[in-house]
């Protein structure tokens, strides 16, 4: 083939679409495994905050709360030998305070004690925080955690400690705490509302901060 500027543009062409069509194939044969590890994924977080697993346990229900504009997902754990509720494991994103790059997801477990709950474990499903500072939020006992692990959510005030709250926030690291603090108590709401302790979306909203803000204003 005499090389010509219209020869390359036509290789040029016909490379891009092999590509384009390579990459579609591969996206189109991988999204459902993807979704699937997704989904693995995030159901051995709702056990492992209510410290249990999936041979001890099934996830009975998923309900799902809208907060503004934003799905929280209540799941409902059982035991397998007596399907007694061991509690509730709560997908939710802080939804009024945004991380140090980005919102962050936890995944947080309640169990009922007495007429009230405490708080069993949290998970971070997401986060793009800085590693060595606000990504230390995923390390298991980080100060965050511990500060309200074991406790009744309904005594805490979803601040970090410098403002009043009862988060202990990570060194050098308050904006993202702030946005850990902000995860646990939208999914703290998400947890009333499903249970029937709140009755309307704005009453959920009211909790998590008056106005549910836009990505546009949390950066």
């Amino acid at each position: 083939m005499k090389s010509s500027l219209k020869n390359m543009v036509l290789v040029l062409l016909l490379i891009s679409t092999i590509t384009a069509f390579l990459v579609a194939l591969v996206n189109d044969l991988t999204k459902d495994a993807i979704a699937e590890s997704n989904t693995k994924a995030k159901n051995m977080a709702k056990y492992a905050v209510l410290g249990t697993n999936d041979t001890e346990a099934t996830i009975l229900r998923d309900t799902t709360c809208t907060i503004g504009d934003f799905a929280i997902t209540v799941s409902t754990v059982v035991r397998n030998d007596d399907q007694t509720v061991i509690g509730y494991a709560v997908e939710a994103p802080s939804i009024t305070k945004s991380g140090y790059a980005d919102r962050i997801t936890l995944m947080v477990g309640f169990k009922e004690e007495g007429e009230g709950a405490v708080i069993n474990a949290v998970e971070v499903l997401s986060q793009k925080e800085t590693p060595g500072l606000g990504a230390n939020m995923t390390k298991a006992g980080n100060s965050l955690e511990r500060s309200i692990v074991a406790k009744n959510p309904a005594e805490l005030t979803f601040a970090v400690t410098k403002e009043g709250g009862s988060f202990d926030a990570l060194t050098g690291s308050t904006i993202s705490s702030r946005a850990y603090a902000n995860a646990v108590e939208t999914a703290y709401a998400g947890y009333l509302w499903a249970t029937g302790r709140l009755n309307t979306e704005a009453q959920a909203e009211s909790m998590t901060g008056s106005t549910i803000q836009s990505d546009s204003n949390l950066m």
